[in-house]
């Protein structure tokens, strides 16, 4: 492998985090460095569901705004049941 191939990294991959959610499966809090920073609100929630036929993408995503003001992008992947950081 060349030296440029070992520098390239793919950009925007989500990376694991903690999240506590509701029954309803609305997040609630996610685990930062410091411990726990509640949710203050959800701006928009969608669901993916792409390649049923092969091996299935099923997400539920969501812009959340974080207690002051940080807006992020949470996933659950439903195949696994993990919550993931989008940036």
């Amino acid at each position: 492998m060349s030296r440029d191939a070992q520098r390239i990294r793919p950009l925007n991959l989500p990376r694991a985090i903690m999240v506590r959610a509701g029954t309803d499966g609305i997040p609630r809090a996610v685990r930062g460095k410091n411990g726990w920073v509640q949710i203050e609100g959800v701006r928009e929630s969608w669901r993916l569901e792409d390649l049923w036929w092969r091996d299935p993408l099923l997400r539920n995503y969501f812009q959340v705004v974080l207690e002051g003001g940080r807006v992020v992008f949470l996933f659950q992947d439903e195949r696994e049941g993990h919550w993931y950081l989008q940036r």
